[in-house]
């Protein structure tokens, strides 16, 4: 048995193999078409496996992206393609796999983690589940009718609403690059994600809104799934970017697109505007968490990376912390807090209902005051990120 090691070019061939046994046995497509930026073979030092007299039997991906937060920058490791031949399952191999992706991110200064799953493998290793973000589930006929047409029915002057096209991409990225909690993404990153029509982990496409013939806003789109009942009448906006108001204006014109009677769309709690432009239509979120889990890799950087934002809202010195081992001691006006470790991540990024939020936990006073005026702070959402 080799490994952990990184994937050999000549490999490629027995991972796909691997990873569509377990993950594509209904054969819908084929694992390394939908995710282009983890199996990219610039990306192969990063697809970790376990190899038996040349076959990859198991495997862990990674794919390393900086995220930016409030102006703040760090890097992360995502972690996704978990997959073990039944045959050689019990054998601590996807174990021994993580561990090697922890200490490569480590190595690369990563400072989180996430993760596609919350099984006990993850779990183990301190991964927690952790982010605030919303779900709004728009029923059919909620919404005035929209000004905007599909593309492909209608050269009017008043189409905005296309599939998007390799002319719309740069606007696209920049589009994005506006949005205060996201993933640093490059155009090229942008192009191979549109080009899979394949959203998170689902069928779907790339709608661009056009106003005046230039991009205001986008949406990547799942598609309904008529083989499952709780999807078979609903589509979803699993990532957005631009103007929120454009994106609500063109709703109408999706049902019928899509053949749904819902449209559902996922943003992050920090999302007011797209909240407050539901609102009046009677349409409130539904509080969500994180699909999978997120491992605080470094905690002391974490917590450096946001040192300037919480000195800016409260002032030089006011909040001082302690990073040991296994804990962070946090201080103010003379009280002192201790947080283990791997629940950092819940109290810097928040959790959602019905898991504990461990700043409720504090007694009133000026620390817990401290912490509550700086926390929690949005973690993005992976939306063509997803791995």
């Amino acid at each position: 048995m080799e490994g952990p090691r990184g994937l050999k070019a000549q490999e490629f061939a027995s991972l796909c193999t691997l990873v569509n046994t377990v993950f594509r046995s209904d054969g819908v497509g084929r694992m390394e078409e939908q995710y282009p930026l983890l199996f990219a073979p610039e990306n192969y030092d990063h697809l970790f496996v376990m190899v038996d007299d040349g076959v990859v039997v198991s495997h862990v991906g990674a794919l390393t992206r900086d995220i930016s937060v409030l102006g703040c920058r760090m890097s992360t490791m995502s972690i996704g393609a978990v997959a073990t031949y039944e045959s050689h399952r019990g054998q601590g191999l996807a174990t021994q796999l993580m561990e090697a992706a922890v200490l490569k991110a480590v190595e690369q200064d990563a400072v989180l983690m996430p993760i596609s799953g919350g099984r006990g493998l993850y779990t183990r290793l301190g991964a927690k589940r952790i982010g605030q973000y919303a779900l709004f589930s728009v029923p059919r006929d909620t919404l005035p009718a929209g000004d905007g047409s599909a593309a492909g029915d209608s050269d009017a002057d008043d189409r905005h609403i296309c599939r998007a096209e390799t002319e719309d991409l740069h606007g696209m990225t920049r589009l994005y690059a506006e949005e205060p909690s996201r993933y640093v993404r490059s155009t090229t990153d942008l192009r191979m994600a549109v080009d899979a029509a394949w959203i998170c982990d689902r069928d779907g496409e790339t709608l661009v809104i056009r106003e005046e013939g230039r991009p205001v806003a986008y949406a990547g789109i799942q598609k309904r799934r008529p083989d499952r009942e709780d999807e078979a009448s609903r589509a979803r906006l699993a990532e957005i970017a631009g103007s929120r108001s454009a994106l609500v204006r063109a709703l109408p014109c999706l049902y019928d697109r899509y053949g749904v009677d819902c449209i559902e769309i996922v943003t992050t709690s920090s999302d007011h505007e797209l909240a407050s432009m539901l609102r009046p239509h009677g349409v409130t979120a539904s509080p969500q968490g994180f699909t999978g889990t997120v491992l605080v890799l470094q905690p002391e950087q974490l917590l450096q990376v946001f040192e300037d934002y919480i000195t800016d809202v409260l002032g030089q010195g006011v909040l001082t912390w302690e990073v040991s081992a296994d804990s962070v001691v946090f201080r103010c006006g003379g009280k002192d807090h201790t947080v283990a470790s791997c629940d950092l991540g819940a109290l810097v990024f928040g959790v959602a209902p019905p898991d504990p939020d461990p700043i409720e936990k504090l007694p009133t006073g000026l620390l817990r005051t401290a912490l509550e005026r700086v926390f929690p702070i949005q973690l993005p959402w992976y939306g063509f990120n997803f791995v």
